[in-house]
């Protein structure tokens, strides 16, 4: 009877050092799931994010009316491939920066009509609008000035 309980014994020893050695290979992955949608978290809410700036516009309704201005208020620009006209003379960027600043100085109510002709890339019109911005010329119309030169 002895010898039925001892072996017992090292049969139930070693069936729970089996079970132990299959339970070894098996790993529980919830809690790694866990760590990676907290990292994941962790780097949505610490990242930066790029915010562009853009040039905005507050379109007129179509009820508003037209408004009478004095011809010192108004700077026409055409702008070109390379620079600007302004009074029929080809300027740089700078130089119409300057411009705007003056005419700025003078009305502080100035109106920037650019006039767009038809072989001029966008970029230059963008050029154009990010001038009067820096000059925070806040009133800006756009024309069509039709064909090319």
């Amino acid at each position: 009877m002895e010898k039925n309980i001892i072996t017992g014994r090292i049969l139930a020893r070693r069936k729970n050092r089996e079970l132990f050695r299959k339970n070894d290979g098996i790993t529980d992955s919830s809690s790694m799931g866990d760590m990676a949608f907290l990292l994941l978290i962790f780097f949505i809410v610490t990242s930066s994010f790029i915010l562009r700036q853009g040039i905005f516009f507050s379109l007129p309704s179509p009820k508003s009316g037209s408004v009478k201005l004095m011809d010192n208020q108004i700077i026409e620009v055409y702008p070109e491939n390379a620079g600007f006209t302004v009074n029929g003379k080809n300027i740089s960027r700078e130089e119409l920066i300057t411009k705007m600043h003056m005419q700025k100085e003078l009305h502080k109510d100035s109106v920037v009509i650019i006039k767009m002709k038809d072989n001029v890339r966008y970029e230059r019109l963008v050029d154009t609008l990010s001038a009067a911005r820096e000059c925070r010329i806040l009133r800006v119309s756009l024309k069509n000035a039709g064909g090319g030169k």
